[in-house]
């Protein structure tokens, strides 16, 4: 019987704000000088990680959730050296978990995944051993103890990846700032993170399809994979649970304005000019009327496969691997440049000459270290005839439990969109 690459207890586990990368590299942009709380440094050589959580009380909630799950023994082994990403209660609290009560209330599973994937283990890196990054410098990915299954074909296990990066002044963890780095213990390292970093719940394709202010973009997608298959299919991707992607996924109102703009330009082409008033109102009839079809619209011929797989291959960003673009490249909004002017290419670049395609134009804001906004321009417009990359695309936070933009899935992020990005 074939061997189910992911553990189902695992990936139930609770969702915070996390993701995981396996076999892609993922890329970092320059960062801002934002300023992160700076503690005394600690070197203490002589305390083991395991002890220092046993005897700070600054790390209850943490000690409290390794306990249960009998994960806190092995920080204490002076024969093994880990590398920790480790919550204090305050990040606890800012997490949404007030108190060792609700840490004790939380199923096994869901405590041992997050204690799980904050551990880094045979491995010891210092923040100093994360490159600062520049234009384009990857994350570094470590694999964390949290196993989810096995590699596909092998026995080998299956870990989940957690992803440092640097600026000249933050270390983040994933999208997640670290308060204090370089905490030197006996056995190894700790970096205090400003909040919880806990794995992922879902691969792309369930967060994404269950989430019913996206069906539009479920419905161009199975549209757009018509007469595809296997890993050709955009589908198929989502779901792949080794890989590392990032996606920028229209919402249904991004993709109702697209629709309506769609029916209403098609009948006014057909009419002659000059227009009357009488052919803007059955136009706009025309528009209304097709937006009220919903999603089933996309399985029609009003829009063509081909426009809409060019559509959605904007919306995946990749990278050139000598043979074609590949979507390879997982961003975190803490990674998106914060100047003007910056293009990610993205899988049209897989359609079109790279040099005829810059790709989408990518800008995030900062409060202190964390992201406060993102925003994303693309090549089109519509109707056509506006100046390239005009049309703004605000990320949206799709859920009050998700305030820093990456909405995190086992195979990579995605964000939603408030437009459809058109490439030309």
């Amino acid at each position: 019987m074939k061997k189910n690459i992911l553990n189902p207890i695992v990936i139930s586990c609770i969702c915070f704000l996390c993701l995981y990368g396996l076999v892609f590299s993922s890329c970092n942009k320059a960062l801002p000088g934002a300023t992160p709380i700076i503690y005394p440094p600690v070197n203490d050589v002589g305390t083991s990680i395991g002890d220092l959580i046993n005897t700070d009380t600054s790390f209850s909630f943490f000690k409290a959730a390794a306990e249960k799950t009998g994960q806190l023994a092995q920080l204490s082994d002076s024969n093994n050296i880990f590398t920790v990403f480790l919550p204090n209660n305050n990040a606890f609290r800012a997490s949404g978990i007030p108190s060792i009560d609700v840490v004790n209330a939380l199923p096994a599973t869901t405590i041992g995944a997050i204690v799980g994937y904050s551990i880094i283990p045979g491995q010891q890196f210092l923040s100093t051993d994360i490159p600062v990054a520049t234009t384009t410098v990857p994350n570094e990915q470590l694999p964390s103890s949290l196993t989810i299954g096995a590699l596909p074909g092998t026995p080998l296990p299956l870990k989940l990846s957690t992803f440092p990066s640097r600026t000249t002044t933050v270390f983040y963890d994933n999208n997640i700032p670290v308060v204090q780095p370089d905490m030197k213990m006996r056995n190894g390292v700790v970096h205090l993170t400003a909040t919880l970093v806990a794995p992922p719940s879902q691969l792309l394709k369930d967060a994404i399809y269950g989430n019913p202010n996206l069906s539009y973009f479920e419905a161009a997608i199975a549209r757009a994979d018509s007469g595809s298959t296997g890993l050709n299919k955009l589908d198929s991707l989502l779901g792949y649970g080794v890989t590392n992607m990032t996606v920028l996924v229209p919402n249904n109102a991004a993709f109702q304005t697209l629709i309506y703009g769609i029916a209403f330009q098609s009948y006014l082409s057909a009419r002659p000019t000059p227009y009357t008033a009488m052919d803007s109102m059955y136009a706009d009839a025309t528009g209304k009327g097709a937006v009220a079809a919903g999603p089933a619209l996309l399985s029609t011929n009003s829009v063509t496969t081909a426009q809409l797989k060019g559509i959605l291959a904007y919306h995946f960003l990749a990278t050139d691997q000598g043979a074609g673009f590949q979507p390879n490249i997982r961003v975190f909004s803490n990674n998106f440049a914060t100047t003007p002017g910056v293009f990610y290419t993205t899988l049209v670049n897989t359609l079109i000459p790279p040099t005829m395609q810059p790709g989408v134009m990518a800008q995030a804001s900062f409060t202190g270290p964390f992201v406060s906004g993102l925003q994303f321009r693309g090549a089109g417009t519509f109707p056509p005839g506006g100046a390239p990359y005009s049309n703004v695309a605000n990320a949206l936070i799709s859920s009050p439990a998700n305030p820093f933009f990456d909405n995190i899935a086992v195979n990579g992020v995605f964000y939603v969109i408030d437009k459809v990005l058109l490439p030309q």
